[in-house]
């Protein structure tokens, strides 16, 4: 239910940096730890006004930054969890979210990289200010986007991941909208986070789902998630398939 505030991004020299009215409440919490505050439609970071754009205007513009850097992958803290999803939400609400598609070649999660990439090095906090200040010696102004992005890009040189590494934890928007989908299963207890992940990175949504099982209920969803078996065990496959089953035919 987030709204975005500030869109920031950064590629060698090159910045992008917009702000904007978010279109739910800023709670006391955030505006604590980020500085900003809505008044009668205006936005505020640390009592002083924000120049801002509208939501599409902003969402335009960040395309075009994009555009000219040659299908980049983005790399973001944290943001396969928190935001990516809010920022696919936003993309689809205006129609972008396919011309989004075309300009980048996917997203890197840097806090699950920096997990598998450092986890035999005694760190035990895995956010991104302690990782700046572990691995750089330095603090800077977090809970900024622009600033944050900008000591992300230094933390990843320092991190220095082989392409192997890269590869094996990039998603891309397909998998983040396959996986938005399956929410109500999970929600349901249909099937788990994991198999939910599982899912989303083979390629499959429920609605794709739910149609298998109402063109064949009794054997299309079992047909349909063959490639699944290769994940699961033969035992837990069988099990899952049911309980989407089951999961269907209540909604009905």
């Amino acid at each position: 239910k987030c709204d975005i505030i500030q869109l920031s991004a950064v590629c060698m020299e090159k910045t992008f940096n917009v702000y904007m009215v978010p279109r739910t409440p800023i709670v006391k919490g955030a505006s604590a730890v980020t500085g900003f505050t809505v008044r009668r439609h205006k936005l505020y970071l640390h009592h002083r006004p924000v120049q801002t754009k509208t939501h599409r205007d902003c969402l335009m513009s960040f395309l075009a930054f994009l555009r000219a850097l040659d299908r980049p992958l983005l790399a973001g803290h944290n943001i396969k969890r928190f935001d990516c999803p809010i920022l696919a939400r936003v993309l689809e609400e205006f129609q972008l979210n396919e011309e989004f598609k075309l300009l980048v070649s996917g997203f890197l999660d840097t806090l699950i990289l920096s997990k598998d990439l450092l986890r035999n090095t005694g760190i035990k906090s895995f956010k991104q200010e302690n990782l700046v200040k572990e691995l750089l010696k330095k603090s800077y102004p977090a809970h900024n986007a622009l600033e944050d992005v900008k000591a992300l890009q230094d933390l990843y040189s320092a991190l220095r991941p082989t392409p192997a590494q890269i590869t094996s934890h990039l998603f891309t928007l397909d998998h983040m909208e396959s996986h938005m989908s399956l929410q109500p299963l999970v929600e349901g207890k249909a099937i788990s986070k994991t198999t939910a992940q599982k899912l989303a990175r083979l390629g499959f949504n429920f609605e794709k789902m739910k149609r298998s099982h109402l063109q064949n209920p009794s054997e299309g969803l079992r047909q349909f998630l063959e490639p699944l078996k290769q994940e699961l065990k033969n035992s837990m496959f069988t099990k899952t398939v049911d309980k989407i089953c089951d999961f269907f035919k209540i909604e009905q």
